[in-house]
């Protein structure tokens, strides 16, 4: 699908996740995607003039939405250029990777940064016109609240259309507990040594609290141990089998990555015996009110796309909201455990939305490169029932 959509190695980051209502929930996500961005120079010697445009993926209003593209660009030090800002929700990053490969195949730009980022703490409440309510009452919505209670595609939660996917395929309680026990015992792999693996890509934030007073944040804020015990005394629904312990939780943060071809990238990489290639993309939209079915034929799609099988993939990556998620591919597309989310998942450091597929496939591609190269896939879903994956090779 792609021929010529090439990443440099250690071309990429990613900040802490934090927890909602955590260090991060008072910071603009522009204005600290843009410090973030900053720093990254500073550590692999970038410049914002050498990229000729950006691409911008973001899903809750902050203060001065309207201006966000541009405004990251000149933060960034680079007024001359912008980009569009993309919102599909949890799959915004992916989506965003997907325009910028089309970019570079097709010759419109150059070198492109794809930066993403979401603050879901402290979220927009609007206040929508209403001529026709009592006096004129407006209508109000809390952007994330109310979002995480209804979808209205699938005219129910969220949640349901995981216990849905649950249902058709006959997961149980015990089953969702124990994935949710490996997810998390795997992200504990990259806290090991000092957070060795993390630390191959993760960019500290600074964050000031006063004017006298700032807070380092290195490492991601808010992450809930999970234990069999610990699980096993939650409750659930009734005939459900979803605990708060088997769903991610909402996060702030931000990640980014540089897309050119594979000349550029050789200039821009920290090795050049390390190539990262952006092989293809796919999409999908799974049948009403199954949103954690909807990865499996995404990945399908992309699979096609880049010629390759379930058997030649080295480390699967997955947005995956709900142990349902993974369960369904792992039964449907049959994807050994091994591979299978290693250092961690957003199930586990939780989903700012918009950077939350960027920070996965930094950790694929950097897995991929421990592994001493390899196919890679990415996939998640998103709302409205919707999914998207990528396709990435490591040689």
């Amino acid at each position: 699908m792609f021929k010529n959509v090439f990443v440099p190695y250690k071309g990429y980051w990613s900040s802490p996740f934090s927890k909602w209502q955590g260090s991060f929930q008072n910071e603009n996500a522009v204005d600290l995607a843009a410090a973030t961005t900053k720093k990254f120079f500073e550590l692999r010697g970038y410049k914002a003039e050498h990229f000729d445009g950006i691409v911008f993926g973001s899903t809750i209003p902050q203060r001065e939405w309207f201006y966000d593209a541009p405004n990251f660009a000149t933060q960034i030090g680079n007024p001359d250029i912008s980009g569009p800002r993309i919102a599909q929700a949890c799959a915004t990053s992916t989506v965003s990777m997907n325009y910028a490969a089309g970019c570079i195949e097709l010759g419109s730009h150059k070198n492109l940064l794809v930066a993403t980022t979401d603050r879901t703490s402290n979220c927009a409440n609007l206040i929508w016109p209403n001529p026709q309510g009592p006096g004129g009452r407006p209508y109000f919505e809390s952007w994330m609240l109310d979002s995480f209670a209804w979808d209205p595609c699938a005219d129910t939660s969220p949640v349901q259309t995981a216990e849905n996917v649950a249902k058709e395929h006959g997961f149980t309680r015990e089953q969702s507990d124990a994935l949710a026990v490996n997810r998390y015992n795997k992200y504990l792999d990259a806290l090991a040594d000092d957070r060795a693996f993390q630390k191959r890509y993760m960019i500290p934030v600074e964050i000031k609290i006063s004017k006298k007073k700032s807070i380092l944040v290195e490492g991601d804020e808010g992450i809930m141990p999970s234990t069999p015990e610990g699980l096993a005394r939650l409750k659930t629904q009734p005939d459900c089998i979803l605990t708060f312990g088997a769903q991610t939780h909402p996060a702030d943060g931000n990640a980014g990555m540089v897309v050119t071809s594979r000349e550029r990238a050789r200039d821009f990489s920290a090795d050049n015996a390390v190539e990262i290639q952006i092989l293809s993309y796919g999409y999908a939209r799974t049948k009403k009110a199954h949103m954690p079915a909807a990865p499996t034929p995404a990945a399908k799609m992309a699979m096609e796309n880049a010629g390759i099988k379930v058997s030649d993939l080295a480390a699967v990556k997955t947005h995956n909201p709900f142990s349902v998620n993974d369960l369904a591919m792992s039964k449907l597309l049959g994807v050994d455990d091994k591979i299978f989310n290693n250092y961690g998942s957003s199930m586990i450091f939780g989903h700012p939305q918009g950077s939350t597929t960027m920070r996965l496939l930094v950790e694929l591609i950097e897995e991929l490169v421990i592994l001493g190269g390899g196919y890679g896939l990415l996939a998640g879903c998103a709302a409205g029932d919707t999914g998207a994956a990528l396709i990435v090779k490591v040689n």
